[in-house]
């Protein structure tokens, strides 16, 4: 009978081994180690699978700031007339950004 290295072995794989010689396998501690082997191929697969499944990454379109809605909101804000600053916001193609942008207007005189 040949021995079978067992190095590195798991409670799983001991487990595997009981259950495969249960079942009349022979060879289970060689079949267990074959199970554990390496398998380059496979995880080549895997990441070039990820790679090719993953989106591209999409171009970020540079924000676009309208100053002079910026500056009229912020003129709104220092009359104290929130919703007209918000309404001026709000008309413009990126919002977030010429709001950021109208910041730099507040009580500045």
């Amino acid at each position: 009978m040949r021995t079978i290295r067992r190095d590195g072995w798991t409670a799983a794989d001991y487990d595997s081994e009981q259950i495969l010689h249960q079942l009349g396998h022979r060879d289970a501690a060689a079949r267990v180690n074959r199970a554990r082997r390496r398998h380059p191929l496979r995880r080549a697969w895997r990441t070039l699978r990820a790679q090719l499944s993953r989106p591209a990454a999409a171009e970020t379109p540079e924000p676009v700031i309208d100053w002079a809605a910026a500056r009229a909101a912020a003129d709104a804000i220092n009359r104290g007339d929130g919703d007209e600053a918000d309404r001026i916001i709000k008309a413009t193609v990126d919002p977030r950004t010429t709001a950021f942008a109208a910041f730099r207007f507040i009580d500045v005189h």
